[in-house]
């Protein structure tokens, strides 16, 4: 663990893409931070759904394939690449909207013990909304579950199981079904990415489950290093969750995240009130954008 922590604290330099998202927006502007990449000319697909793709010196990494697979071969292909060109795969939970493209992806997948069990959401009226991930192929797939960090590339890890210090973050309503059986799910391999860039940390999240703030922290305390300048991905503040949007801002705050681009499950609301409440750190990212760190 010591070797990794030293590996986790160099500094590298890192291009994050926004593969999939549920929105893609052109012909606007993009900002100091964002580049728009998406245009007329190579219109990028949205879908309900995650993926990014961190590119290093040396390693193409792939978190999360989106909902059907469609978006991100599609959207890849605008780079200019294709799946066989990922290094490693990397699911940050094992919900559909994040492992639908799972069959497309070759090479090295990691996952957690949880990722291929059948998932569900609980809605209000009672009913059960199936969530869980495609089956994975063991056979032809390097296939790895992990609960612990693990080493993506140089500078780049991931959380492992994210401690649920602020228990106001988590959200019960999913279910995950173990050993035939129904049971209340606290979406334990929900995990996030750490980049080490010479800006400060980069956070990566599909989710957050977990909780958002569970997550910087998580990744705090794996790095060794406090200077959070970005956290990136779906901070699921929609819905159940929207009660807790100003305690995520003020706790961003505390944190002194320097830049912070919500997407996917993030919901308008949320997005809306960082816009307004973090108009120095905001930045208005969908599917086609493009950030150099």
């Amino acid at each position: 663990m010591e070797s990794e922590k030293r590996e986790v604290t160099e500094q590298i330099d890192a291009t994050v893409t926004i593969l999939v998202d549920n929105t893609v927006m052109e012909l606007i502007p993009g900002s100091e931070s964002i580049e728009r990449i998406s245009s007329p000319e190579r219109s990028f697909i949205a879908e309900h759904g995650f993926s990014v793709l961190i590119e290093t010196e040396e390693n193409k990494i792939l978190i999360d394939t989106g909902a059907t697979g469609i978006a991100l071969e599609h959207n890849l292909s605008l780079l200019g690449l294709a799946l066989d060109d990922i290094d490693v795969t990397f699911l940050s939970h094992g919900h559909s909207d994040h492992t639908g493209g799972i069959h497309k992806v070759k090479g090295r997948i990691i996952a957690h013990p949880d990722t291929f069990h059948k998932r569900f959401i609980e809605t209000r009226d009672g009913g059960m909304v199936d969530l869980s991930a495609p089956e994975g192929d063991f056979e032809s797939q390097f296939i790895e579950m992990h609960r612990e960090p693990v080493k993506l590339a140089k500078g780049v890890f991931t959380t492992g199981e994210i401690q649920r210090i602020h228990e106001w973050e988590e959200l019960k309503v999913f279910k995950i079904s173990r050993n035939g059986k129904i049971e209340n799910d606290r979406v334990l391999d929900d995990q996030g990415v750490i980049i080490n860039t010479k800006k400060g940390l980069v956070v990566i999240a599909g989710c957050s489950h977990s909780g958002i703030v569970n997550t910087i922290e998580q990744a705090i305390r794996i790095a060794g290093i406090s200077d959070v300048y970005c956290v990136i991905g779906g901070f699921h503040l929609i819905g159940p969750g929207e009660d807790k949007i100003d305690r995520t801002i003020d706790e961003f705050k505390r944190l002194k995240v320097k830049k912070v681009v919500p997407l996917h499950c993030t919901g308008f609301e949320a997005i809306k009130r960082m816009s307004m409440s973090l108009s120095q750190e905001f930045e208005y990212g969908t599917a086609g954008c493009r950030m150099e760190f």
